[in-house]
């Protein structure tokens, strides 16, 4: 199933939620840029008026960074767009399968279907109300409709393809990036320590010298290690990791169901399996 094939409001969580990641990581960033921006400044030795205003304008941007990130809580939108998105996709996946609860007659499931389509908005009303996208679009597609419609082999066949190897793919490709990701940050930090502690030994052994850019180091050093910390590149590469061996483990199951009853265990137990993940996922972001 492409995006476009899922529910409305499926497209609209998740572009909520790509929306919001993107606004607080650029937020984040700029200020921690600001931040380093105005340690630099304190070392110009120019005694010009610009070289202050430019520092206050700095610190002032760095300021404004600060609120937009705790009074808009762009980061909130982020992690409930995306657990919306999640629990949507959950469920129509089901849908489509066949799977528990929907394995019932097709007037029955589509009703259902709608009805924890709902549930899902009422528990997260501080969000949906920020879901303005796809208001129009159906809820259930024709897509959606005829997967529901096909046989056993085709529907486990879809199921196979669709999701689990695209997220087998997913969960593996980012823990690879996250990890070599944290490796890059991780030595980039030690190298600006050790700058920062060469520069304070030399300023003993140099006393008189009026200008050393050691702040700036510590400037720097804090602020990669800010964007390690909002990013959490380590702890998300063994997570993804972890996930990724367990995707494959239900990967090498899901043509061994030969009954509906079989079929519809098996996704429930994998959408189970996915979603527990994603669950953790949003905890460890609110900590």
């Amino acid at each position: 199933m492409l995006e476009h094939d899922f529910p409305a409001l499926y497209r609209s969580a998740d572009r909520l939620s790509s929306e919001s990641q993107r606004q607080f990581l650029r937020a984040l960033k700029v200020h921690l840029l600001l931040l380093v921006f105005a340690a630099g400044l304190s070392i110009v030795s120019s005694p010009h008026w610009a070289i202050a205003v430019c520092q206050l304008l700095a610190l002032l941007g760095a300021l404004s960074c600060s609120v937009y990130l705790f009074s808009r809580r762009p980061d909130h939108n982020w992690y409930a767009g995306r657990a919306v998105a999640e629990s949507i996709k959950t469920i129509t996946w089901r849908f489509v399968c066949r799977a528990e609860p929907f394995q019932g007659s097709d007037a029955f499931a589509l009703k259902d279907f709608h009805n924890r389509l709902k549930a899902i908005v009422d528990q997260n009303k501080d969000v949906a109300q920020s879901l303005t996208e796809h208001l129009d679009d159906p809820q259930v597609t024709q897509t959606m409709t005829r997967m529901r419609a096909a046989s056993l082999d085709k529907r486990k066949e879809s199921y196979e393809k669709g999701r689990i190897k695209n997220q087998l793919s997913w969960y593996a490709k980012k823990a690879v990036f996250n990890k070599k990701t944290s490796n890059v940050f991780f030595w980039i930090l030690i190298v600006i320590n050790v700058v920062a502690v060469v520069c304070a030994a030399l300023r003993i052994k140099f006393p008189d010298a009026q200008f050393w850019p050691t702040d700036v180091f510590v400037a720097m050093a804090a602020s990669i290690l800010s964007w390690m910390q909002a990013k959490r590149f380590s702890e998300l590469a063994a997570s993804y990791a972890l996930a990724a061996h367990e995707i494959g483990l239900i990967r090498e199951q899901a043509l061994m169901p030969i009954t509906d009853e079989e079929f519809s265990k098996f996704v429930g137990d994998a959408e189970n399996a996915f979603s527990r993940e994603h669950t953790q996922w949003v905890a460890r972001q609110d900590v």
